[in-house]
């Protein structure tokens, strides 16, 4: 996504719902606060979306201190299917994995895929954190796929 918008400057939803949209595939880099506030405006705009999958679009280290404000308001009433590719374990990666899990009420499967390599201490690290997260759904299955 190419923006020349500040993250202030967003809107929080489009003018219009579209009511249509069920799925939506997304890469994001989730340290452009510009990038993040779009794609939120994206979701918000998509109250029926039943299957999403974000990517982060550029892998990174880590930015000391980094984090985004991720709206509490936000519910996924229709989300059943959540695809989420977490690079490295971040905390930002970690605050929108648990929004989704908190916020997904009719969550039905949460699929994290990593990038770090088979069996390295990150992975151990990421199963560990996600487990801990709460889930709104009570039948929302969640699975880890390693590289």
């Amino acid at each position: 996504m190419l923006f020349a918008a500040e993250a202030s400057e967003v809107s929080t939803r489009l003018p219009f719902n579209l009511n249509c949209v069920k799925k939506l595939d997304i890469n994001v880099d989730l340290y452009n606060s510009t990038e993040v506030s779009c794609a939120l405006c994206l979701i918000r705009s998509f109250p029926y979306l039943e299957h999403m999958e974000i990517q982060e679009a550029y892998y990174k280290y880590e930015i000391a201190g980094y984090r985004v404000e991720l709206p509490s308001d936000m519910m996924f009433n229709h989300l059943r299917e959540v695809k989420l590719t977490l690079a490295s374990g971040s905390i930002i990666e970690m605050q929108l994995a648990k929004l989704l899990l908190a916020k997904s009420s009719v969550l039905v499967r949460m699929l994290f895929k990593s990038c770090a390599v088979k069996g390295s201490a990150t992975v151990k690290k990421l199963v560990a954190e996600l487990t801990k997260f709460q889930c709104a759904s009570p039948k929302a299955e969640v699975v880890f796929i390693e590289n």
